[in-house]
Order: structure tokens, then C-alpha cells, then sequence
């Protein structure tokens, strides 16, 4: 791809999608999912939580059964928000970021949709809408590029 020089809202507009997607990994210390247990009481986990018991058992035994077969697909929720940070954080020339960005609100919305599913939480909420905005960002990014492109042709 063409280096092309990083302009003032470019810069801006990539800072906030840094910022937003270390919010998203700090939104993984909410609780995301939720639910009652057979015994009536509720339960909320964050993706921490649920890390952390893997390889042991659930305190609730009936959520517990129901969320085994799901905790290793919890590591979608931090590897997918890192993975948009670091190409944000490293890529100032190239609209590589805008691309792999996208592909990461996607990936976030269709796993916290099936991950997830009916059992969402408010830290799941917050960052279904997170990756949405962080979408609308990315695609502002873009066409700034595509203008700062067309500014420079210009002079």
C-alpha cells in the first residue's frame, strides 16, 4: 500500500480508535454475561471471570455446564480489541489499519452476537456499541485519507 503522510485529523481520528479500543479491553472486566442459576439466583461474569475458570468448575453448576463448552471462545473478546489497537497504534502511513480495524468491529459484533447471545450484560452492551462507533471512526479514516489524497494531487 502507498505510505502517504498522516495529517492533523487523521492523527486525531486515529488516536480516538486507539483510545476506544483500549476501552474495549477494559470493558472485558465488566460483567458479559448474565443470567439466574437453577437455583434462582443470579449470576454475572465478566470475560475474566470466565477465564479463569477454565480447567476447573463454575461456582453454579447448571451455568457452569452451560458455559463450559464456551470459555476457550472467551479469548475472542481480548485477542480481537488488542489486535485493533496495536495495528492503530503502529500504522501511521498506510490505510492497513482502516482494513484490519473493520475486520475487528465485524469480528467483535458477530462474536458477541454468537457468543454471547441472550445472555448479554452491560459490559457486552457497552461494546457492541463501542465496536460500532469505532466502525463509524474507521470509515470517517478512510474517506479522510481519500481527501487528504486528493489535496495533495491538487498543489
Amino acid at each position: 500500500m502507498i505510505k502517504i503522510e498522516e495529517n492533523k485529523t487523521r492523527k486525531k481520528l486515529r488516536i480516538a480508535q486507539c483510545v476506544l479500543y483500549l476501552v474495549e479491553i477494559f470493558l472485558c472486566s465488566f460483567p458479559y454475561i448474565n443470567g439466574t442459576a437453577s437455583d434462582g439466583y443470579f449470576y454475572s461474569y465478566s470475560v475474566f471471570d470466565v477465564l479463569s475458570y477454565m480447567g476447573g468448575e463454575f461456582p453454579d453448576s447448571a451455568a457452569g455446564a452451560a458455559l463450559q463448552q464456551a470459555i476457550p471462545y472467551f479469548f475472542i473478546f481480548l485477542i480481537i480489541p488488542v489486535v485493533g489497537f496495536f495495528f492503530c497504534l503502529f500504522d501511521k502511513y498506510r490505510n492497513l489499519k482502516n482494513i484490519v480495524s473493520i475486520i475487528c468491529c465485524l469480528a467483535g459484533v458477530v462474536s458477541i452476537l454468537f457468543i454471547v447471545s441472550y445472555l448479554l450484560s452491560i459490559g457486552s452492551l457497552v461494546a457492541l456499541l463501542l465496536y460500532i462507533v469505532i466502525c463509524f471512526l474507521t470509515t470517517m479514516s478512510m474517506f479522510a485519507r481519500i481527501t487528504g489524497d486528493n489535496d495533495t494531487q491538487k498543489k
